[in-house]
């Protein structure tokens, strides 16, 4: 996961789209659940937004960083519209209400893929659970639930959420390609509860996502290996030089936001602990 900003996406949205959006979301106000159902049904404009989304990250999944190239993208909305789950400290699911009332604001989107925001078993392995967001939104327990927009910061979420820069930075990767904490349960226990919830909800440890972490990993090791060997010699020459700046540069394009699981290529710099991180 990487940060994505949306401090300029509500001006790439069309005029039009906003002022629908705001009939739509009007239209809600007095509505009970089943007819607030219809109108999401009939009127999805969510998914008109999904080619400006993937230009926020590449076409890259904002939970996964996986590119979908030969499956469907969907335009998740972060705090679900008709219910939210809550997890319950005794491993109960207990359901609420949804935020209808942001299910046509913008700022509500993330573009995810479908294995992260569906449920979906992991057919690689002899697991029978389901992973994938749904309709899952877990609060820290005994936090209320936001009636409106006005309520939002008192929320204190479970899920680590793209567009805010400070939530990424939880998440790290082991070298066999595995999504894990990047803290420790004893010194940061909340941040630590929400990683692991968001590994699982988002499912970020589906065995396909594991191996495409993996290639990027030994990847990336491979040039840090290789820079490290320059680096032993005792005679280096300008050719060394000039190899070590190539190498810097390739590894460089890997930690871009643009590229593919950089987050990886980020962790893998994280542990080898090599100068260029910076």
């Amino acid at each position: 996961m990487r940060t994505i900003d949306i401090s300029n996406l509500e001006d790439l949205l069309p005029d039009s789209w906003k002022e629908h959006a705001k009939n739509l979301k009007d239209s809600l106000e007095g509505k009970n659940a089943m007819e607030k159902r219809e109108i999401f049904k009939d009127n999805p404009i969510w998914q008109e937004l999904l080619v400006i989304l993937k230009g926020l990250s590449n076409n890259k999944c904002w939970y996964s960083e996986a590119q979908e190239v030969m499956s469907d993208m969907d335009v998740d909305h972060f705090r679900p519209k008709n219910e939210a789950k809550q997890i319950d400290i005794d491993g109960k699911t207990i359901k609420r209400n949804g935020y209808w009332w942001l299910a046509y604001d913008w700022k509500n989107y993330r573009l995810s893929s479908i294995y992260s925001n569906r449920l979906r078993k992991d057919k690689h392995t002899d697991d029978n659970e389901s992973f994938g967001k749904g309709s899952f939104f877990p609060l820290r327990n005994g936090c209320l639930p936001a009636t409106c927009v006005d309520e939002l910061d008192d929320e204190v979420i479970y899920l680590l959420d793209p567009i805010n820069p400070n939530d990424p930075d939880l998440l790290f990767f082991s070298e066999d390609g595995k999504a894990v904490p990047s803290v420790e349960k004893d010194s940061e226990p909340w941040n630590y509860a929400r990683a692991v919830v968001s590994i699982d909800i988002y499912h970020l440890n589906h065995t396909p996502l594991k191996d495409a972490r993996l290639v990027v990993w030994n990847l990336c090791q491979r040039k840090i290996n290789q820079i490290k060997q320059i680096n032993q010699k005792e005679h280096r020459t300008a050719g060394d030089n000039a190899r070590i700046e190539i190498i810097k540069a390739e590894i460089r394009e890997m930690i871009s936001k643009s590229a593919e699981f950089s987050a990886v290529a980020l962790a893998c710099i994280e542990k080898n602990k090599i100068r260029m991180a910076a």
